[in-house]
């Protein structure tokens, strides 16, 4: 068998530029809708939101980003990432090279990177989820294409099911998090001061019994079947080359997009009206609902980048995504930095009139850095660390001077 060594990075000229664009379109989305948890709001009680100046303002602009934003992007980059399982397997099967130990190898360090990310900056990491779900794709590598829609429809539907059977177990996360809770000396009340407040071990023992606490939120949620389902559902579109047939595929975008539009957006109504309410109404529109829109968000994007024109005025989301690891992990540590106590401590000070520009302006620097270091080096910082350690060779970063 070929050793693992002979699996080469992708390289720049292999790359799908559409697939980064995109990609660098949910991290736009991934940013505004983690802003709310960046900013500590999420953890404010309801009198603290009110005693604020913006506060009606704030409660249009919540509304606005539960409608228009939650959970469609991250259901776009889970997709990409099986998109991206597929490409990985399609490089690697074509030069008869081995893939499974190489890719289990990979997604390791993809869950190492992510639970230092998480305990280091900023709890609430999904690098961990994706690294489990990643795993859970090379059971699919030879199944056949209903195989794949079948587990991926399945997988979509699971919060429903996990509803109707009363839940998840989760205690044991949660008994973990109670525990360090009592041994560092932490309560629910006195989460924003410890992170706008406490010294930097105060800070990451609290990341690490949170830790915990999202691992419970993701299997309580439904979010990690959901993830898995959108990573499947990539995987089907990747094994197909989708994203290589927009042109002959136009009628079917204009038709997914016209679908996608008009069945998610009443539904994503609905769902931003009853969050967190925890009826029927808003688990039925949110499950069939975000994916919908999701899908119109992407044909309508492709659209745009068939147009005269579309793909010179889009490419700028490009570099963002060709780096996506390295702006994930950076708009956490920015945004910790603006609103810990490590930097500014703005954090519990501020609601979405204001914290959504600072998300907007974070990824405009990116825009900016991604473009800059991409005329200079092949990788992005965390991507180079992320193959070199999986391909275990030093790659060279910077390119060669011309």
């Amino acid at each position: 068998m070929p050793h693992t060594r002979e699996v080469t990075p992708t390289q720049t000229a292999e790359r799908v530029e559409l697939l980064d664009a995109v990609r660098g379109l949910a991290l736009l989305g991934i940013v505004s809708a983690n802003m709310i948890l960046y900013s500590l709001y999420l953890y404010l009680p309801e009198t603290a939101r009110t005693a604020m100046g913006t506060y009606p303002s704030d409660r249009v602009l919540d509304f606005v980003e539960l409608f228009l934003i939650e959970g469609k992007f991250y259901t776009i980059f889970s997709a990409l990432f099986g998109v991206g399982f597929s490409v990985l397997l399609s490089r690697t099967r074509s030069k008869g090279l081995a893939f499974h130990r190489f890719y289990l190898r990979r997604v390791a360090i993809l869950y190492v990177i992510g639970l230092a990310h998480a305990v280091l900056f900023w709890h609430d990491d999904i690098l961990q989820a994706y690294a489990v779900c990643g795993a859970l794709l090379v059971p699919f590598v030879a199944a056949r294409d209903r195989t794949v829609l079948t587990a991926a429809v399945l997988a979509l539907l699971a919060p429903m099911a996990v509803k109707l059977a009363g839940g998840m177990p989760v205690g044991v996360f949660t008994d973990i998090q109670d525990a360090l809770f009592r041994r560092f000396g932490f309560t629910r009340d006195t989460l924003i001061d410890t992170w706008t407040r406490g010294s930097v071990g105060d800070i990451v023992r609290l990341n690490l019994a949170k830790v915990f606490s999202q691992a419970s939120f993701l299997l309580k949620s439904g979010m990690i079947f959901r993830i898995y389902g959108c990573f499947l559902l990539g995987f089907w579109i990747g094994r197909h080359e989708l994203y290589d047939k927009l042109e002959p595929g136009r009628p079917i975008l204009r038709r997914l997009a016209i679908f996608g539009l008009a069945l998610g957006l009443p539904l994503n109504a609905v769902y931003a009206a009853t969050f967190d309410s925890g009826s029927w109404l808003e688990m039925v529109s949110g499950t069939f609902g975000v994916l919908p829109l999701s899908c119109g968000y992407v044909a309508c994007f492709c659209l745009i980048w068939l147009e005269r024109g579309g793909r010179d005025r889009l490419r700028h989301f490009a570099p963002v995504g060709r780096m996506a690891l390295t702006n994930y992990v950076g708009q956490s540590v920015i945004c910790t930095l603006l609103f810990y106590g490590t930097g500014l401590g703005l954090g519990g000070t501020m609601g979405p009139t204001l914290y959504l520009p600072i998300g907007f302006a974070v990824y405009a620097v990116q825009v900016v850095t991604s473009r800059l270091w991409l005329q200079l080096f092949r990788y992005g910082p965390l991507e180079w660390i992320w193959r070199m350690l999986t391909y275990g060779e030093w790659l060279p970063l910077a390119k060669p001077v011309a």
